[in-house]
């Protein structure tokens, strides 16, 4: 996650800011809104198929460890699906975006992304399909498949069955428990309005996709790196030393002494010299 998140930061946004800042994308050609728009759909459909699937391999690492010890269930459970969400996304948006089959890419170079790639407006069948399965699959199963693990440890508590050693699972559980907020609360709604737009019609709620839930999307990637850090074992200790450090430093390189001068031989000024 944090790989794709940097990829998008230095291959994304950089060209987001330039067009927030005016109002017209940087370059205005066609080949630079096919690549940006692969870009942006590939960075942002990986990034939340690996959270999803990320939620339910948690499942497999609480409920079945032993299970997920044997090298055979950890490749089938664990790099396979990886491998597949790495490479599934970049060619179906490769396939679709630098050669629609039924339209013609036409871009806006006064909106963002150019627009869009002309498939998710005149494609019904492709646009449904992305924003079903690509977009709104993945962003349900990480609203539920959390809250179940909870529910889960719940439940085998409550009924006293084999116990479930899930303490050393905890830290994995809050570090995905607030991955999964962020696409709760920043991806969420675009998937939402963008599904419904694409059952019911365009103009649901177009106003607001355009103006607010296109943009959002990306606080997930400017807080996901200080969410999975932030999570990670002691770092909240190593945060507070660094900035003891950082405090310790700064004391002793501003030090504050008084210097005495002498005017006309009998006044004396106290000047405070700060070094």
């Amino acid at each position: 996650l944090l790989i794709v998140s940097f990829i998008q930061k230095i291959s994304d946004v950089p060209f987001a800011i330039y067009y927030f800042r005016w109002n017209i994308v940087y370059q205005q050609t066609y080949n630079f809104c096919v690549i940006w728009d692969w870009f942006n759909y590939t960075a942002m459909t990986v990034s939340l198929q690996l959270v999803c699937w990320c939620s339910l391999e948690r499942h497999l690492f609480i409920f079945h460890s032993q299970m997920m010890k044997t090298k055979g269930f950890l490749i089938l459970f664990h790099y396979i699906p990886m491998i597949i969400c790495l490479s599934y996304t970049p060619i179906f948006y490769f396939r679709y975006i630098f050669f629609p089959t039924s339209c013609t890419n036409t871009w806006d170079y006064t909106t963002i992304y150019c627009g869009g790639a002309c498939y998710s407006y005149y494609d019904a069948v492709l646009g449904t399909f992305d924003w079903l399965f690509n977009y709104g699959l993945p962003t349900m199963i990480i609203i539920f498949a959390n809250p179940l693990i909870f529910c889960r440890i719940l439940w085998q508590k409550i009924n006293r069955q084999r116990p479930v050693q899930w303490s050393r699972q905890r830290r994995m559980i809050i570090q995905l428990s607030f991955i999964a907020l962020l696409y709760l609360l920043f991806m969420a709604p675009q998937v939402i309005v963008g599904s419904m737009q694409t059952l019911w019609g365009v103009d649901f709620l177009y106003d607001v996709q355009a103006d607010y839930f296109y943009y959002i999307v990306y606080f997930i990637n400017q807080l996901l790196p200080f969410v999975i850090i932030g999570s990670l074992p002691r770092t909240h200790k190593k945060l507070i030393q660094l900035m003891k450090h950082i405090k310790l430093f700064l004391r002793h390189k501003t030090q504050v002494h008084p210097l005495v001068t002498t005017v006309d031989g009998s006044n004396r000024v106290t000047i405070i010299a700060v070094h």
